[in-house]
Order: structure tokens, then C-alpha cells, then sequence
């Protein structure tokens, strides 16, 4: 993917979310700014949006998911959803902790 236009010391680059058997299989790769040799430290946050099991469409921010890692860090995970749940979209927001400060982020569509 291109740069964010909205920039961020953290870049999502690239992306893939499904849903399976109730948990959101996720595969992302970052970029970092003016990446020193200190490894990254924060958490990738995911807050899915899409239609709950009443049919409102509601936002669930999921647990946070540890970052530590280089330059280009890939994040695989798989993060269970809550109960009929059909997401649409998943925003990814990097975090220098949780509930920290943001760092960079994104909104991609689930297929």
C-alpha cells in the first residue's frame, strides 16, 4: 500500500484479515520512520467494525496485540470476535502502549 496521507512515525504497508471460525485472522506488515536500533515496543490495537447479532452496526476494539520487533515489523495474529459479529472493516492503529499515543494507522475493508 502507499504511505498514509495522514503519516505517523509507524506505517501499515500491508494488510490480510478473514474471519474464521469466530476469530479474525490477521497478517500485518509495518514500516517505521527513521527506524534506529532500538527494537519497536507498543501494541497493534484493532477495532473491528460491523453488524452485531441484533443487526446494529456497532465498533469493538479487540485486545491489543504486543509489538516488538525491527524496521519492518509483520504482525500474524488471530483474535477471537465477539459473537455474531460480521465485521466490515477493521481500523489498525499502532500504539506506543495501550491506550497510549498514536503512532500511525489505517482502515481496511474485511473480505
Amino acid at each position: 500500500m502507499p504511505p498514509d496521507p495522514r503519516g505517523g512515525s509507524i506505517e501499515v504497508r500491508a494488510s490480510r484479515f478473514g474471519v474464521k471460525a469466530g476469530r479474525l485472522l490477521c497478517d500485518v506488515v509495518l514500516t517505521r520512520e527513521r527506524a534506529s536500533g532500538n527494537p519497536l515496543a507498543g501494541v497493534l490495537q484493532l477495532v473491528v467494525a460491523g453488524e452485531g447479532a441484533r443487526g446494529v452496526d456497532i465498533a469493538v476494539p479487540l485486545k491489543p496485540i504486543a509489538l516488538s520487533n525491527g524496521s519492518h515489523p509483520v504482525v500474524r495474529s488471530s483474535v477471537a470476535l465477539p459473537e455474531g459479529l460480521r465485521s466490515r472493516q477493521v481500523m489498525i492503529q499502532a500504539l506506543g502502549r495501550a491506550g497510549g499515543k498514536l503512532l500511525g494507522m489505517r482502515v481496511i475493508l474485511v473480505r
